[in-house]
């Protein structure tokens, strides 16, 4: 890619004349002009772009920035100009998006860069500089609707969806934002920060994390992380609604303990699967596929956060950093 360059004391003349067409002109000299592409340039009134630079040749686009084109002498000035449309351009420039592989070379200080498989990088000048955070996309709360939502809360804050449970109900109570599912085959990928305390008990349930609803009978499935006497779990339970723990029982799967915590989950008109990362990038699933029918045929999807048995009475407070469906 050829970003917008600057240089400084740009001034030369034209070395033969041009018409209002050609895409090619000669100066009399290219020094104080920027060595490559992009950069622009005032002939008269026209504003050019220079796209390529040949020695004393410059390739151009004609008629930037509302000038017209037009045919110019031979001896005309030549300016090296910052325009506006240099520094809007410049503004995009600064935060690049796209794949790894499609990145830049390094070498322009202080640019960013926005993989759409992997963590953020700076320019350093002569290395791209990797740095622990990578591109998300947050909810918006307006997208779900509650069930059994009692005196929890949500809110849309600093770019996330925080969530707030109650602190110390007397049993399980699932706190649950969701939506209708999108047509099969689908893929959500969320990430979570989490203020969650231990369970002042042995007994471990998902705390927080995703769920599969079936509207009409209102059952659940959830998957997410939970802790107690023991390390960090990754859980999946079955639930015959909000606050009832289905006699299924529940399956604990280890987990790294790292924030944010990655979930990815689909549903291919077969089967679900659901998976788990440490990085938002890389997942491994937590149980071989699962029909799509077992227990439940779910029609809405979401995040939810159980309020039992919080420590010492601290509400849980989850923030939803990402949400994308494909």
């Amino acid at each position: 890619m050829a970003y917008e360059r600057f240089a400084n004391g740009g001034l030369s003349s034209l070395a033969a004349g041009i018409d209002d067409s050609v895409l090619a002109l000669t100066v009399k000299s290219a020094v104080g002009f920027p060595t490559g592409g992009n950069f622009r340039i005032i002939v008269e009134s026209e504003i050019l772009l220079v796209t390529d630079v040949q020695g004393k040749t410059f390739t151009v686009t004609r008629a930037q920035e509302g000038t017209s084109a037009a045919a110019h002498l031979a001896d005309a000035a030549v300016f090296h100009v910052l325009t506006a449309g240099a520094l809007a351009q410049r503004d995009i420039e600064q935060f690049g998006r796209g794949a790894i592989a499609s990145r830049d070379a390094a070498g322009q200080a202080g640019r960013l860069y926005l993989p759409t498989d992997g963590f953020v990088h700076q320019d350093n000048g002569s290395l791209w500089d990797m740095l622990p955070l990578s591109r998300v996309t947050p909810p918006v709360s307006g997208d779900f609707t509650w069930v059994n939502q009692g005196s929890a809360t949500v809110a849309d804050t600093k770019g996330m969806m925080v969530l707030g449970t109650p602190a110390s109900a007397s049993a399980d109570s699932l706190r649950c934002l969701v939506k209708s599912a999108p047509g099969t085959p689908y893929e959500i990928t969320v990430a979570f920060l989490a203020l969650s305390p231990l369970y002042v008990s042995s007994y471990a349930v998902p705390q927080f994390g995703i769920c599969w609803r079936e509207s009409g009978s209102g059952k659940l499935l959830t998957y997410g992380w939970g802790m107690n006497n023991y390390p960090l779990y990754f859980q999946y339970a079955q639930w015959t609604n909000p606050t009832t723990l289905s006699g299924s029982g529940v399956f604990q799967y280890g987990t790294p303990v790292i924030s944010p915590f990655w979930i990815r989950f689909s549903d291919d008109g077969t089967y679900r699967n659901v998976k788990i990362s440490c990085d938002g990038f890389n997942f491994a699933p937590v149980q071989p596929p699962q029909g799509r029918t077992v227990f439940c045929t779910a029609d809405q999807v979401g995040v939810f956060a159980n309020s039992w048995k919080t420590s010492n009475g601290i509400s849980r407070i989850i923030s939803v950093l990402h949400w994308s469906q494909s």
